[in-house]
């Protein structure tokens, strides 16, 4: 599913394009969730303000000065900056070299893992000189994806162009550049250890301990990069599959419980309380009355 939207605040947007994920996507990788072009129509400052994706920005013209955490980027044409989920960013455009740009936002469970393969993390967001005539080529091609009428439709050809651009950025990324990077790989590693195992009974030390640092390392780092400390998104993670259980099953509390490697009932309701607002219990009944009045209405 795509829409096309105008914005006239800053810029005149000459394209912009909104993407529902498929089962497919959803199953990669990473996956694109928007595409777009503007131009700024004069020297103007945008921000300070939070994007929910990742944002490849392309610039094709003119020039800005782009601030991210507390650092100052001065891009101009051909060159990439990178804006991160939940991370507050602003840039003023040039009065005599008016900004255009095109932008990609994509997520996924590897979007860190392929950012720090051609060399971006955080703290270094910018890439200069990084748009080639291959990568114009390969973002030509997905607005003609976009553009084509029995192409729309194609989540195959979106993912396939979206991985052709990282391949070509990382073929003009330094082994230097990728290893600075790609320092901090661990975290990601730290975070797939919690995705692959939160229903066991793992701890934070023992999470640390698997990607090689220590505890509190790793929990200020965690925190710093996905804002939120890794006890608590693993407790998230727990509740939220407690809920899938207790509205997909009749399984008995106990069992759920045990399922998210919760060792007794008392320590596993409190947590469920405190995520979800209510007891384990009452959520299941308040599920199976939405369920029975839906069902009723039908």
């Amino acid at each position: 599913m795509m829409k096309k939207v105008k914005n006239e605040d800053h810029f005149d947007i000459v394209e912009d394009h909104y993407f529902t994920a498929t089962e497919l996507e959803k199953s990669s990788a990473i996956w694109p969730v928007r595409l777009g072009m503007d131009i700024s129509k004069t020297s103007c400052h945008v921000g300070p303000k939070a994007v929910p994706y990742f944002y490849f920005n392309f610039v094709l013209e003119g020039q800005a000065e782009f601030i991210y955490q507390y650092k100052r980027y001065r891009v101009q044409k051909s060159d990439l900056f990178c804006f991160f989920p939940h991370h507050a960013h602003e840039y003023y455009t040039d009065r005599e070299n008016p900004l255009q740009k095109v932008w990609i936002a994509f997520e996924g469970p590897k979007s860190l893992a392929l950012l720090e393969r051609i060399g971006i993390k955080p703290s270094s967001p910018f890439m200069a000189n990084a748009v080639s005539e291959e990568i114009l080529e390969l973002i030509s091609n997905l607005f003609s994806i976009v553009h084509d009428s029995s192409r729309q439709g194609s989540d195959l050809a979106r993912l396939i162009t979206l991985h052709q651009i990282f391949e070509e950025l990382s073929r003009n990324t330094s082994d230097a550049l990728r290893s600075l990077a790609g320092s901090d790989y661990w975290l990601q590693q730290g975070k797939d250890y919690i995705d692959m195992h939160y229903c066991d009974r793992i701890t934070i030390e023992q999470i640390a301990e698997h990607v090689g640092v220590d505890r509190a390392h790793f929990s200020r780092k965690f925190h710093s990069t996905f804002l939120i400390s890794p006890a608590k998104y693993l407790q998230n993670l727990k509740i939220n599959e407690a809920k899938r259980l207790l509205e997909k099953t009749t399984y008995n509390l106990s069992i759920i419980a045990q399922s998210i490697g919760y060792t007794d009932m008392s320590t596993f309701s409190k947590a469920f309380k405190k995520i979800a607002g209510i007891p384990p219990r009452e959520y299941r009944f308040r599920h199976q009355s939405r369920q029975e009045i839906r069902t009723a209405n039908a």
